[in-house]
């Protein structure tokens, strides 16, 4: 069953006012307005692609609203970050009206999109003060982009892990390689030691290289579910329900944890910030480039936390021989750091000015979490 990201943003969409509503139910590229005697349906079958954020959007009116969602269904939604399709979800507001929209506007190399129903609350009522919404504080990292980021650990990865043993289901030919998965194959696992017992999800991961002097890598591969636990002495049986990178036969698992991925607030620049050099680029190109994932040798200890912004950069160049004056510092990019362990920090890039990013190149602390 395909787990689907719970809060990632949604495009905007332009709704018609009243005085326009006659005529936007007209246009065949409108929704047509839901009768106001209709009450909404009080809940919610999960699709492919759904989100928190988009099912508060349509039967809510605002996205922002998701937490209430949530509230309703924490006996089904462990983290909010994942829902699954086929899941059934208890809607909140079962009296609120649906506006008819219309479509943005589509430029000349851009197709139509289908118009999107957005549902607005219910009036307060006269006698009664509207009540403000409190929204919860906004999460500075993406939990999906902290699960597919590499870090750096120590030399032999993280201990008691356990191991993806093989695909569940027998090939009918016999010369078919069952080594690489595919999303939603179930496999055989040896879970890592201390599993709990119930609903657990691993994550799945490969070694990269090993770098003297900083530590080994580890690759994030994908994401594995075991419903039950096994019974004793046989493998437990889940199911790939996401890929970051090919997930194969042998590779490791461990618990799958996000609470290094909690950074609320924004960063505020600080001039004295920690510095250090680029010691890893992912996947290795010649040079990084937007949203590639860099590991720097800025750690735990150094005080850098999730949610940092990191400043990439040439450093000011003394002058040489023909040459009188200093160079100037050269910006080269920016990132946001996004796991950190006790051997080094793993950044995201967010910005770029110039193309030489990799690695050997300058690193340091821009502005940091509150």
């Amino acid at each position: 069953m395909r787990a689907v990201r719970g809060l990632p943003g949604v495009a905007s969409i332009r709704v018609t006012t009243i005085a326009a509503l006659s005529l936007a139910v007209a246009s065949p590229m409108t929704l047509a307005a839901q009768e106001p005697g209709n009450p909404l349906p009080a809940t919610h079958s999960v699709k492919r692609r759904d989100t928190l954020w988009d099912i508060a959007k349509t039967y809510l009116g605002d996205a922002f609203l998701w937490p209430e969602i949530y509230r309703l269904n924490t006996d089904m939604i462990e983290d909010p970050h994942w829902i699954y399709p086929g899941e059934v979800l208890k809607l909140p507001g079962a009296h609120a009206k649906v506006v008819a929209v219309t479509p943005p506007e589509a430029s000349a190399n851009q197709p139509a999109r289908v118009a999107t129903p957005v549902v607005s609350a219910p009036a307060a009522p006269r006698d009664t003060a509207p009540q403000p919404i409190v929204q919860p504080p906004r999460n500075a990292v993406r939990v999906g982009e902290y699960a597919a980021a590499p870090w750096v650990d120590q030399r032999k990865g993280p201990s008691g892990s356990g191991y993806i043993i093989q695909a569940v289901d027998i090939a009918g030919i016999a010369s078919h390689d069952q080594s690489h998965l595919n999303l939603y194959d179930r496999v055989m696992v040896s879970p890592p030691n201390g599993s709990a017992s119930g609903r657990q999800v691993y994550l799945s991961y490969k070694m990269g290289p090993l770098i003297e002097d900083y530590g080994q890598v580890i690759i994030p591969t994908g994401l594995i579910e075991v419903a039950k636990p096994a019974n004793p002495g046989d493998a437990a049986v889940g199911r790939v329900i996401k890929m970051f990178r090919s997930v194969d036969q042998g590779q490791r698992l461990i618990p799958y944890d996000t609470t290094g991925a909690v950074a609320v607030g924004r960063p505020a620049p600080v001039n004295d910030g920690k510095s250090g050099k680029v010691r890893w680029v992912a996947g290795e190109p010649v040079n990084a480039s937007m949203q590639d994932y860099l590991l720097l040798d800025i750690a735990k200890g150094d005080g850098v936390k999730a949610g940092d912004q990191i400043e990439l950069y040439k450093p000011r160049q003394k002058p040489t021989e023909g040459r009188e004056l200093w160079l100037p510092e050269v910006s080269i990019g920016r990132a946001q750091v996004l796991r950190v362990t006790d051997y080094g920090a793993t950044a995201i890039i967010t910005g770029q000015e110039q193309p030489k990013i990799q690695e050997g190149t300058s690193a340091r602390v821009a502005a940091k979490m509150p």
